[in-house]
C-alpha cells in the first residue's frame, strides 16, 4: 500500500507508472534482513506481525508483482474536503465530481448541510461545491454537452421508530377554475378530529371538464399525494382507514367540497424516504449547480438513462409518500423540459441499458426498494415507444438480483451483458457469487452462467477497462458488510476468455453506496463504502469510508503503452477521421469509452465501443465512427488506442454531438 498527493501523470503524450516512494534496495540485502527478522519473529509474535506486514508490503511492490496483478495507491485527501462518496461522474476535462449531499446522514439533512467534492486526481487539487438541495439518492448523468444532469433527491429520511402517526394522502381538487398551492404545515382534519400537517409545499392542479359527442360533460379531478403527520404525538391520531379530511382554513361547505384529503391509514408503522422532484444541471464550465425545471414525479433512488436522440429517460424512485413512482419521464437537453413517459414499475435503480434498436434492456439488477414479485424483477427488454415489456427468464440465482452489477460487455456492438453477484430482497442473508451473461443480439436470447467470483458479494464495483476486460472488486458477502464481510477481492473479467484472473487485494473494504470510475489516464479511482455497523459484531456504529483508492492495472507495468498524438476533438457518426498515434503498425484496435458515473455500483451509461479503422500509407490511422446513435449516443467518450500486446494509450477526450 503507498500514500502520495499526485498519482497520475498530467500530460496525454506520456504515460507513466505511479512514482515509487522509496528505492528498491539489492534482492541479496532484502533476503537477508528478513531471514534475520524471521529469527526475532519466531521469538517475539508482536515483531512477527510487524514484519509480515513489511514483507508483504514490500512484496506487492515489486515489479514482477505489479506487472501481474497491479497496484493499489491511497489518495491523500485534506480531511476538510472529504465526503461520503455517494454519487461519482468523470466530467470531460479531467476532474471528479464527487456528491454526497446529506450523505446518508440525518444530522445533516437536518442542519441542510450538503456537500459535494471537485476533485482533480492529477494535481490533488480539492474544492468543495456549493450544493443548494439534498441530492443524497438522486440519479445523475452526463448530457451530450458534458455537463451533469442531477435530478431527484431526498425530501425526508426514513423513521424506524415513528412518534407520531403519519401516511400518503391524495388532495382533491374539484375546482375546473383554479389550481391550489398549499403551504407546508397545511392542517387536515380527520373526521374524528385528529389533525395532520403536510409535510411540503405543494400545487394541487385543477380539475380538468370535458364534453363528449353526447353532450355530456365529464370532470376530470385535480389530485397531487403528499405526505402528512399527526400534530399529536402517540396513538391517539391513528386512523384505522381510508378517509375523507378536511382542510383547515377554508369557509363554507362548498370550499371543502372542491378540496379536501383522502387519506391512506395513518399509522404508527415504519416510514420510508420520501423523494424530491428537483433538478439541477452541475455546469462544468462555471464549476456551480444550476436549477432547471423539476420533474413531474418525486424520486429518490431513480435511474437516468441516455436515449439515442439525447433525451434522458428518468425512471423508477420513491416518491414524495415513499412509495415506488411509476410513471417514467423524458428530459430534453435542448428545451430543458421534461415529459411524462410510459408507465411501468421497477424497484429502484433499475440497471436498464440503451441497446442497439432503442430499446432498453432491465438486467434485473436493482438496489433495493420495490416489490419482490417476479413481475417487477425479471430482466427483459422494454421498448418505450409502445410500453410493451417483454421479459428474458432464466437467469440463474434470480432471487438474488438485488444489489447485483451489471455492464455491457466491451465492445458495445456485441450487445453482451453481465451480471454480476447480488443478494436477497432487503436486508436479507442471500447472496450468490454467481456471474451471468446474455446476448441479447441472438436470434434468441438466453442467460447462460459465466464463472464464479471469488465469493458471494453484494455490492460488487465493475468498472470497464480500455483492454476488453472488466475490474471487479469490493461488495460484501452480506447487506450493507453486516458481520464485517467486506471484500477486498479484486479480480479483472477477460471478455475474450470468459475467465476472472487474480488480482492485487483492494486497500478499502466498499460495500453500500460506493462505486469505480476509469480515469483517462487508464487507472480506476474508488470510493465509498457505508457499512451498516462499524466492526464484525454489529455492535458499533456505521462509520462511512471517505478514503480514494486508485488502482493501476498490470498493463501500466508491462511495457511501453501507444500514444494518441493527434485526433480531431469532435467527431460525428458514420464520418471518417485521420488519427496520429505511435506506433501504428502495433495497434490493435480502438475504443470510445463513455465517462463513468456511478451510485450504488449502479452505472447504466458506461460503454465501451469498437472503431474501425485502416492504416494509410503515410502512417496514419483511417478511423470510421459507427453509424448507430444508440451504439454511441451523444457524449464526450475517451479515445484508446489498444495494441497488440494489449496495452492502451491514454485517453484522448473527443466529443460526439
Amino acid at each position: 500500500m503507498k500514500s502520495q498527493s499526485v498519482l497520475l501523470d498530467p500530460s496525454d503524450e506520456t504515460i507513466k507508472a505511479p512514482a515509487k516512494p522509496r528505492s528498491r534496495r539489492p534482492q541479496h540485502i532484502l533476503l537477508a534482513v528478513v531471514m534475520a527478522l524471521g529469527v526475532l519473529a519466531a521469538n517475539i509474535p508482536t515483531v512477527g506481525a510487524a514484519v509480515a506486514r513489511w514483507y508483504h508490503n514490500y512484496e506487492i511492490t515489486r515489479p514482477s508483482y505489479e506487472a501481474k496483478y497491479g497496484l493499489w495507491v491511497k489518495l491523500n485527501i485534506p480531511a476538510r474536503f472529504r465526503v461520503n462518496g455517494i454519487h461519482s461522474t468523470l466530467l470531460h476535462n479531467g476532474d471528479v465530481l464527487i456528491m454526497a449531499g446529506s450523505g446518508n446522514n440525518q444530522a445533516f439533512f437536518n442542519a441542510g448541510t450538503f456537500k459535494t467534492l471537485l476533485l482533480n486526481p492529477v494535481t490533488m487539487t480539492e474544492k468543495l461545491i456549493h450544493t443548494p438541495w439534498d441530492l443524497f439518492c438522486a440519479g445523475h448523468i452526463e448530457l451530450p454537452d458534458g455537463n451533469i444532469l442531477i435530478a431527484g433527491g431526498t425530501a425526508r429520511y426514513e423513521n424506524l421508530k415513528p412518534t407520531h402517526a403519519a401516511g400518503a394522502m391524495t388532495i382533491v381538487n374539484t375546482d375546473t377554475r383554479q389550481a391550489w398551492t398549499l403551504p407546508k404545515g397545511t392542517i387536515f382534519t380527520a373526521p374524528d378530529g385528529a389533525r395532520f400537517a403536510t409535510a411540503f409545499a405543494t400545487t394541487v392542479p385543477r380539475a380538468k371538464a370535458s364534453t363528449a359527442a353526447d353532450g355530456v360533460t365529464k370532470v376530470v379531478e385535480g389530485q397531487q399525494d403528499i405526505w402528512v403527520d399527526a400534530i399529536a404525538k402517540g396513538k391517539g391520531s391513528l386512523v384505522p382507514d381510508i378517509e375523507q379530511y378536511k382542510v383547515q382554513g377554508l369557509v363554507g361547505e362548498e370550499a371543502n367540497k372542491q378540496l379536501y384529503g383522502v387519506g391512506t391509514p395513518m399509522t404508527l408503522q415504519k416510514q420510508n424516504f420520501e423523494g424530491t422532484n428537483d433538478a439541477y444541471i452541475y455546469n462544468v464550465q462555471e464549476e456551480r449547480f444550476v436549477k432547471v425545471n423539476s420533474m413531474n414525479y418525486a424520486r429518490w433512488y431513480p435511474t437516468l438513462a441516455e436515449m439515442g436522440n439525447g433525451m434522458v429517460m428518468a425512471m423508477s424512485g420513491l416518491n414524495q409518500v415513499g412509495q415506488i413512482t411509476m410513471n417514467s419521464e423524458m428530459y430534453n437537453p435542448t428545451t430543458g423540459k421534461w415529459t411524462v413517459g410510459p408507465y411501468r414499475g421497477f424497484p429502484t435503480y433499475p440497471a436498464t441499458f440503451l441497446t442497439e434498436n432503442g430499446q432498453l434492456f432491465f438486467t434485473g439488477s436493482n438496489a433495493g426498494y420495490g416489490p419482490a414479485t417476479a413481475a417487477w424483477r425479471t430482466p427483459g427488454f422494454w421498448n418505450v415507444k409502445t410500453d410493451k415489456f417483454k421479459p428474458v427468464p432464466g437467469i440463474p440465482d434470480p432471487q438474488d438480483l438485488e444489489t447485483s452489477a451489471s455492464v455491457l460487455l466491451p465492445p458495445a456492438q456485441n450487445q453482451t451483458f453481465m451480471v454480476m453477484g447480488g443478494g436477497g430482497v432487503g436486508q436479507s442473508n442471500s447472496s450468490t457469487a454467481r456471474t451471468a451473461l446474455i446476448d441479447t443480439d441472438a436470434p434468441n436470447p438466453h442467460w447462460v452462467r459465466g464463472p464464479n467470483l471469488a465469493q458471494p458479494t453484494r455490492y460488487p464495483i465493475a468498472v470497464l477497462l480500455p483492454d476488453d476486460e472488466v475490474l471487479v472488486t469490493g461488495g460484501s458477502k452480506y447487506y450493507r458488510g453486516m458481520h464485517g464481510s467486506d471484500n477486498r477481492d479484486t479480480r479483472i473479467y477477460d471478455v475474450a476468455t470468459n475467465t476472472f484472473q487474480t488480482m492485487a487485494n483492494s486497500i478499502t473494504g466498499r460495500d453500500y453506496h460506493s462505486g469505480g470510475i476509469l480515469l483517462p489516464n487508464g487507472s480506476v479511482l474508488t470510493l465509498g463504502g457505508n457499512p451498516l455497523y462499524g466492526n464484525a459484531q454489529d455492535t458499533a456504529p456505521q462509520t462511512f469510508n471517505q478514503e480514494v483508492d486508485v488502482y493501476y492495472p498490470p498493463y501500466f507495468f508491462q511495457g511501453t503503452r501507444p500514444k494518441i498524438i493527434s485526433a480531431p476533438r469532435v467527431m460525428r457518426l458514420s464520418h471518417n477521421y485521420l488519427i496520429t498515434v505511435s506506433d501504428p503498425a502495433g495497434i490493435r484496435y480502438l475504443r470510445l469509452m463513455r465517462p463513468d458515473n456511478p451510485t450504488h455500483v449502479t452505472d447504466v451509461n458506461q460503454r465501451s465501443i469498437a472503431v474501425n479503422f485502416t492504416r494509410t500509407s503515410r502512417g496514419e490511422l483511417w478511423i470510421t465512427l459507427p453509424s448507430n446513435p444508440n451504439i454511441v449516443p451523444p457524449s464526450y467518450y475517451m479515445l484508446f488506442a489498444i495494441n497488440s500486446r494489449g496495452l492502451p494509450s491514454t485517453g484522448y477526450w473527443v466529443r460526439v454531438p
